[in-house]
């Protein structure tokens, strides 16, 4: 499950279980008591209106009380959307957070919608990391695996690359994966345009590029035969797998992504669309690129290349950038 000639000692260990109530001892396993007195943002996806595929509020509850039985003092946390609706405002979110079971008298867990930042450099781009993050030295991240019309699929590197970060930055990191168009390269064949799934190019007898409707997946650069087409600045994934390294900078994380109600599309969606995977079930780790790593590589074996299939990007950018930028990648299985 693991790169070749990477020593095991340089390798992460990934706990495996399909028993929700085996969290627990995964999160023992890997050294929760760390935690001990400490406060804990527990930063998940409470779910978009509509949706009804967002991680369970059971798993959360399980988190929150072996944080609290230590001694430490948990929040459910999440930062506001950059597009219009109810959790595109503090309070909007917070009746959503209710709704979906979230609140305080369900979880034992008070619910914090981020609006702040604070700016991290991180590959010479600048973040703003949630205030709420950045200024604590714990973190849990709590990942519903599912696809992704931008990055193919979301865990715990989108979770924390577009989740973890302000309204501005969220915006930011999009724009800088638009497409750029360099006219002396492009023969007008149209190519772009076929697998833009926002409809944003159109081609006749000139290319026209609608920047409001574009979703920033970068299909139509990884499409254009001719290398007409390039980003504005970085990859979305890239920007993602950037952005979440800001988060995490100097912290003690734990990640926990569920394998489980895998859509073809995000928790972000109201209709997030069918079932694409059978469930798999749960992981738990330290490591950041390690734990997506981990998840692509579960569903592969269960469903091959189902997120390039439905959503035409290869998802496994996020853990090649992530690597890149020095994250840890390798990792043990261990199932419990």
């Amino acid at each position: 499950m693991s790169p070749q000639g990477r020593n095991s000692i340089d390798m992460a260990k990934v706990y495996f279980f399909t028993e929700a109530e085996k969290l627990l001892s995964a999160l023992d396993l890997l050294g929760i008591e760390d935690f001990r007195g400490e406060k804990v943002p527990i930063k998940l996806h409470m779910g978009e209106p509509g949706n009804r595929y967002y991680i369970s509020p059971s798993i959360v509850k399980l988190v929150v009380g072996r944080l609290k039985g230590i001694g430490a003092e948990p929040f459910l946390f999440d930062t506001i959307v950059a597009y219009p609706g109810p959790r595109s405002t503090r309070e909007g979110y917070e009746r959503v957070a209710y709704r979906h079971g979230f609140g305080e008298d369900e979880t034992n867990c008070k619910v914090v919608i981020g609006e702040d930042g604070v700016k991290v450099v991180e590959g010479a781009h600048s973040f703003e990391v949630a205030k709420e993050i950045y200024e604590g030295t714990h973190l849990i991240v709590i990942s519903h695996v599912k696809g992704h019309i931008s990055a193919g699929f979301g865990g715990a590197i989108k979770n924390l690359g577009m989740g973890g970060v302000t309204k501005g930055t969220k915006q930011i990191i999009h724009r800088m994966s638009i497409p750029k168009l360099s006219a002396e390269k492009c023969d007008l064949c149209g190519s772009c345009a076929e697998v833009c799934p926002c409809q944003a190019i159109t081609v006749d007898e000139e290319w026209r590029y609608d920047s409001a409707a574009c979703e920033s997946c970068g299909k139509c650069v990884s499409a254009c035969p001719s290398g007409a087409l390039s980003y504005e600045v970085m990859d979305f994934q890239k920007g993602l797998a950037l952005a979440a390294k800001a988060c995490i900078r100097g912290k003690r994380v734990l990640y926990i992504n569920a394998l489980v109600n895998i859509t073809r599309s995000c928790d972000c969606e109201s209709h997030p669309g069918p079932i694409i995977c059978p469930d798999i079930g749960y992981l738990a780790s330290n490591e950041l690129a390690v734990i997506d790593r981990a998840s692509l590589e579960l569903i592969s074996k269960v469903k091959q290349g189902v997120f390039e299939k439905v959503n035409q990007i290869d998802p496994s950018k996020q853990v090649s950038y992530a690597e890149e930028i020095g994250l840890l990648s390798s990792y043990q299985l261990r199932k419990l």
